[in-house]
């Protein structure tokens, strides 16, 4: 079974012939203006959608799903959550790093130490921190070119250079 993202959710319906807005979970909001179908899940179910057409205007994201004609046909969408699949995301840069490739993650300095695991990023507005937990202590790292030494998702490994004090003693 493939791994599913969440990209969105289908918020209100716009307008009288059908049009869905979509709250947009992803960095690449015009995504949306280049699917084809959707796959939408309400609960347990899931469907794919054929999309008609979409347009981002004003930052809002508009959507006509085929044979969704008017604003009654549209309100069942509403909730609804967006889904791709973990190989349709966009490719990101050298870099740059998705979040949920780096959640648990084991994290080692450089003398191969091991000083726990990325259990969450939080985003200050300047730079990405890791939140790094051993099951004792929390320890927070900034993702800048002086503390992170690699990041090598496809081994869920980081590996980081703090400076004195930054990590708790166990």
């Amino acid at each position: 079974m493939k791994e599913k993202i969440l990209i969105g959710v289908i918020g209100r319906t716009y307008g009288i012939k059908g049009y869905v807005t979509v709250k947009s979970y992803s960095d690449f909001p015009e995504r949306f203006t280049a699917m084809k179908e959707m796959k939408l899940s309400g609960g347990n179910e899931e469907e794919i959608f054929n999309i008609e057409d979409a347009y981002i205007r004003n930052n809002r994201i508009y959507v006509k799903f085929e044979g969704v004609n008017s604003r009654e046909e549209a309100m069942r969408f509403n909730g609804k959550k967006i889904f791709i699949n973990k190989d349709e995301r966009v490719n990101l840069e050298e870099g740059r790093y998705y979040i949920s490739d780096l959640i648990d993650s084991d994290v080692f300095d450089k003398n191969n130490q091991c000083i726990g695991v990325v259990k969450d990023i939080i985003n200050n507005g300047a730079t990405d921190i890791l939140v790094i937990r051993d099951g004792k202590t929390e320890n927070l790292v900034p993702m800048v070119k002086e503390f992170i030494d690699i990041i090598d998702t496809d081994n869920k490994k980081v590996v980081i250079s703090p400076i004195e004090g930054m990590i708790d003693a166990h």
